[in-house]
């Protein structure tokens, strides 16, 4: 999620990333279904948001701490 802000130069938090979730998983190389869980998790811990379909970083600081 992080190269992909930073790809796409996120750097307000009310801004969608133009982007599908097929593509970022091609990008990260993961099934799509592995993705839609980690951003409903993400969404859970208030990381981002969805609206229309579109993903929103909220806190991509903390997102950039997280423990792989």
């Amino acid at each position: 999620m992080i190269d992909i802000v930073d790809k796409f130069k996120v750097t307000d938090t009310t801004k969608a990333i133009e982007i599908s979730r097929e593509e970022i998983g091609q990008y990260i190389g993961t099934a799509t279904e592995s993705l839609n869980r980690t951003i409903s998790d993400f969404k859970a811990e208030g990381l981002i948001d969805i609206s229309k379909g579109k993903i929103v970083p909220i806190n991509m600081d903390k997102v950039r701490n997280l423990r792989y």
